[in-house]
């Protein structure tokens, strides 16, 4: 290969990354239709859709495990330490914002507005 395509064709130019990586502590089997009806309207909201995000399955939040080039994350379930819900946090060069699972957002008005507003500065909206 000689020197210029070496340069036009790096792996990094065929590395396509997801705008963002969603962490549920639930397997997706086991996610409602109401559940999953709720991640479509924040996803919307952003202007993003299922088809177009990581979905991953941790029963705890394990930012080592997370694959290479996630660069923002919404984690839906319990805290870690040193995390707390609806707040925007930077760890590991990854954006990431916390909230409680699908199922208590669902009836709570007042949570979805606190995760609208974090994830408002994770995607600089």
């Amino acid at each position: 290969m000689n020197e210029a395509a070496a340069i036009l064709f790096t792996e990094e130019l065929y590395h396509i990354s997801s705008p963002a990586t969603i962490v549920l502590t639930k397997p997706w089997p086991e996610i409602s239709a109401a559940e999953r009806e709720q991640l479509s309207k924040i996803l919307n909201a952003l202007k993003l859709s299922l088809n177009g995000v990581t979905i991953l399955h941790q029963p705890k939040l394990d930012m080592a495990a997370l694959p290479a080039k996630s660069g923002r994350l919404i984690y839906f379930g319990s805290l870690p330490a040193g995390i707390n819900h609806y707040e925007f946090m930077e760890a590991r060069q990854v954006g990431l914002v916390a909230s409680e699972d699908l199922e208590t957002l669902i009836g709570n008005e007042g949570a979805r507005k606190k995760l609208w507003t974090a994830l408002r500065q994770l995607f600089s909206l």
